[in-house]
């Protein structure tokens, strides 16, 4: 192969890689599934016992790698690797950060007491008075 076209090679290759991972991003687990209209959503109220922050950590990722060492012909050898494109655009996005969420507690207005977990987008204090929103089991506290 010669000099020019191997170069023109490995630059193609690391365009299509930086390409293909740019196209495989994956959606964050708090994305709200689409809802359709004419659904019902359960809809109580209640007060705030407590407030508890969490701090989620984000699994740690390991990329699916080869490395190998070749020694070939004409005394030419080299250490050779490999990944997948989601693993390099994982490694060019970053390690992903902590997410904060709240658990809130809450005493409904049927004595019942619930906890909900959701991210800490508004804060609650206790003796808040809130509403619950249920549907098909993911509920949400609002004020």
């Amino acid at each position: 192969m010669k000099k020019h076209s191997r170069l023109y090679f490995i630059a193609s290759s690391l365009i299509l890689v930086i390409f293909l991972s740019a196209c495989s991003k994956t959606t964050p687990d708090n994305t709200k599934k689409p809802r359709t209209i004419n659904t019902m959503m359960e809809v109580q109220t209640g007060t705030v016992l407590a407030v508890n922050k969490l701090i989620t950590q984000p699994r740690a990722y390991r990329p699916n790698a080869n490395v190998g060492v070749s020694v070939g012909s004409h005394g030419h050898s080299g250490i050779y690797g490999a990944m997948d494109v989601a693993s390099i655009g994982r490694l060019l996005r970053g390690p992903e950060q902590p997410k904060v969420a709240y658990k809130i507690i809450v005493k409904r207005d049927n004595g019942e007491v619930i906890a909900v977990t959701q991210p800490a987008t508004t804060l609650f204090n206790r003796g808040d008075k809130v509403r619950i929103f249920n549907q098909d089991g993911e509920a949400r506290v609002i004020h």
